[in-house]
């Protein structure tokens, strides 16, 4: 395996794709500074340090639901790992509770989350200070909803600021400017044949998921992190992303929805 140089944290997974398998063993490089002790890691070894699954598995997430096609924490698990990588996450949390965690921050009353307002079978809890909603089979939304959880509003309570994209060049900016970006696309039978190592079980037809993903050491490859995919993060290339943003009513379309972390500038004393 080749070892990539690592200049900023970042999560790669190698994949055996359809169309070849990808070469890990590529320097790489990146924006922000290494943490001191992982000067030099795969991509796909120090995405898995903040990678975890939004379903049970006994290493990304043991405590995860169990029942694969009921779960709908893709868009809390993909806020999670974006906040992990960043240190933005409390420490100390277990995957399970960076999840819930990053659910609570979707609510726009957060953190005055008022447990009368959940809907039936979800759970407000409070640990060491920090606020927790677990709620395994209901969705979070795309866009900033007035009232319901979105992942926009996760990003503002989280102290960022959330940035839409929907394009290609969008997306490589948000790369090189804040590092990662979650996607918005759609679980089918093209897109599982991207991964090489067990994927969850899902509905047919096109399942609406989301994706984390991370900028990669070679131009025109890309870190994702699937939290439905238990063989941790995987390197893609565009042609191979792509089949995640392809519509699932026509073929030939591509819908690309993205929304980034945008940081707050660092002020000085």
């Amino acid at each position: 395996m080749i070892h990539r140089v690592l200049i900023v944290g970042i999560t790669l997974g190698a994949l055996s794709c359809a169309n070849g398998v990808v070469d890990t063993n590529m320097t790489r490089q990146n924006s922000t500074a290494p943490k001191s002790d992982q000067a030099q890691l795969t991509d796909i070894d120090w995405a898995n340090e903040f990678f975890l699954t939004q379903i049970y598995d006994a290493h990304w997430n043991a405590s995860g639901i169990e029942a694969d096609r009921t779960s709908n924490n893709c868009g809390p698990a993909s806020l999670a790992m974006l906040m992990r990588e960043s240190s933005v996450s409390p420490e100390a949390l277990t995957a399970q509770m960076a999840i819930d965690h990053a659910r609570a921050l979707m609510y726009p009353d957060y953190p005055e989350v008022d447990p009368s307002d959940l809907p039936d079978g979800a759970t407000l809890y409070v640990d060491a200070g920090t606020v927790f909603v677990q709620d395994n089979t209901r969705p979070v939304y795309f866009d900033l909803m007035e009232e319901l959880p979105s992942i926009p509003q996760g990003i503002v309570n989280g102290g960022g600021a959330p940035v839409f994209g929907y394009s290609w060049d969008d997306l490589e900016m948000f790369l090189e400017t804040h590092g990662s970006a979650i996607a918005y696309g759609h679980i089918t039978e093209d897109w599982n044949a991207r991964f090489s190592g067990d994927y969850g079980t899902f509905d047919t037809g096109a399942v609406p998921h989301f994706i984390a993903l991370f900028s990669a050491s070679l131009t025109g490859d890309y870190i994702v992190c699937d939290p439905m995919h238990r063989g941790g993060a995987v390197v893609m290339t565009r042609n191979e992303l792509q089949t995640f943003f392809k519509s699932p009513v026509n073929v030939y379309e591509t819908t690309i929805r993205l929304v980034a972390w945008q940081r707050a500038p660092e002020t000085g004393n």
